[in-house]
């Protein structure tokens, strides 16, 4: 299922859980006008479906260095680079696919910050012709 495949029912459930993953499915049933059930069947097929790739939990510390990597790909290697930035969990904390086509945004935060070129330059050497 690709993102411009969801209906308005799915816009809203990925629109209320990127405000809070942990909201309980009654809660998300209460706000789509769905039964519980019903509301956990639809991010089950989303999560199958790869619409949903995860949960995550945002820690924030004051004395990290955090890079924003933006990575437009070409658009055969979508997949590619995305599988890709998803094995690189050195310094990698979080992953978003976006609504553009092609974007990937990765959030990085290394035990020093040289750890942040290493990271850019093994991201130009393997995925340097498909970005």
């Amino acid at each position: 299922m690709r993102r411009e495949d969801l209906d308005k029912i799915d816009e809203k459930i990925l629109n209320l859980l990127k405000g809070n993953a942990r909201m309980s499915y009654q809660d998300l049933g209460d706000a789509i006008a769905f039964s519980r059930a019903a509301a956990k069947k639809r991010v089950q097929k989303l999560e199958r479906e790869g619409i949903i790739r995860g949960y995550n939990t945002c820690i924030y510390r004051e004395d990290e260095t955090t890079m924003f990597i933006d990575i437009i790909t070409m658009p055969d290697k979508y997949d590619d680079v995305l599988q890709y930035v998803s094995t690189r969990t050195a310094y990698i904390r979080q992953i978003f696919t976006t609504t553009q086509d092609n974007h990937i945004h990765i959030i990085a935060v290394p035990i020093q910050a040289s750890n942040l070129r290493y990271l850019a330059r093994m991201i130009m050497k393997t995925c340097g012709n498909d970005i």
